[in-house]
């Protein structure tokens, strides 16, 4: 029988079957984010979303406890609290993903600027400035930056992605050194290959599949974050669960599940995307984060 040749289509095939094997615990852990996700973001988006209307107290409150068709009870105006939460943390986990992603981005731009520099003291800049800021805790610069900006959700985002690229930068100038340090770089090298090729073809890759680990970790922090400005009231007239339970404590007495059913579903919510992350963490060897967030 003569022997068939194999299709460059066959040896692509092949190529990606072989690359989804390598990712296949990254994959597994993608379908509970999927359901996760999908049972916040589809959940109804009719409810009016200004919480000083939904959480003002009416004269003949019609506030009911929770029961079985209302599971975190109602409002003084009738709304179901349980949607109300859930299209709340839906909105935080929204904003934390966005969040998540600039300042990823935000913290590879810095990197960039130094990484194609082929001296070895090139991340010094980053490290030195790096020092001075820890001294200064990323939360007090959140709410002196919203604060000051008269409490708004984009200058809120807008602080949370400068916070965020500012602590995340030194972490990922780390892992361009390490990986500059590896025996396939210093291979390369003795090939007669450039720092700029190696960091390109070999040192880069390394660190793309690390920030999926960073990214899958950052989010319940920036969802805490973000959860905690708003219940300060520094991120404008808008529905997040952090401004449920300030309202609810408005009325804790009266209606104590208004301030503790948001806080139980955001612990919830919270608690399984952090053990999501620390899995995706393990899995792309990424490392914690920084301890100050």
């Amino acid at each position: 029988m003569a022997n068939r040749r194999t299709s460059k289509l066959e040896k692509w095939a092949v190529h990606a079957l072989a690359r989804l094997w390598e990712i296949r615990n990254v994959l597994f852990l993608a379908v509970p984010y999927f359901f996760l996700l999908s049972w916040l973001f589809l959940g109804s988006s009719s409810i009016d979303s200004r919480p000083a209307e939904i959480f003002s107290v009416p004269e003949s409150p019609v506030w009911a406890e929770p029961d079985s068709i209302h599971w975190f009870g109602t409002t003084g105006s009738g709304v179901d609290l349980f949607q109300l939460t859930r299209l709340a943390m839906g909105t935080s986990v929204a904003v934390a993903v966005v969040c998540s992603f600039f300042g990823i981005s935000t913290a590879m731009l810095v990197v960039a600027l130094f990484a194609f520099d082929s001296s070895e003291h090139r991340f010094r800049p980053i490290f030195v400035f790096s020092r001075a800021g820890f001294l200064l805790p990323a939360m007090a610069v959140l709410v002196i930056f919203a604060g000051g900006s008269g409490g708004s959700l984009p200058f809120a985002m807008l602080g949370i992605i400068v916070v965020t690229g500012f602590y995340l930068a030194p972490m990922i100038a780390n892992w361009f050194e390490e990986g500059g340090k590896g025996p396939e770089v210093l291979a390369g090298f003795g090939l007669g290959l450039s720092w700029q090729d190696m960091l390109v073809g070999r040192v880069l890759p390394k660190v793309l599949r690390r920030l999926v680990g960073m990214f899958a970790q950052l989010v319940p922090v920036i969802i805490l974050l973000e959860m905690a400005l708003s219940f300060m009231g520094f991120t404008g007239d808008r529905l997040g669960v952090g401004a449920m339970i300030a309202y609810g404590q408005q009325s804790i007495i009266e209606a104590p599940w208004l301030a503790v059913c948001p806080g139980i579903l955001a612990s919830v919510v919270v608690a399984a995307l952090s053990l999501l992350g620390a899995m995706v963490s393990k899995v792309t060897r990424s490392g914690l984060l920084p301890r100050h967030f």
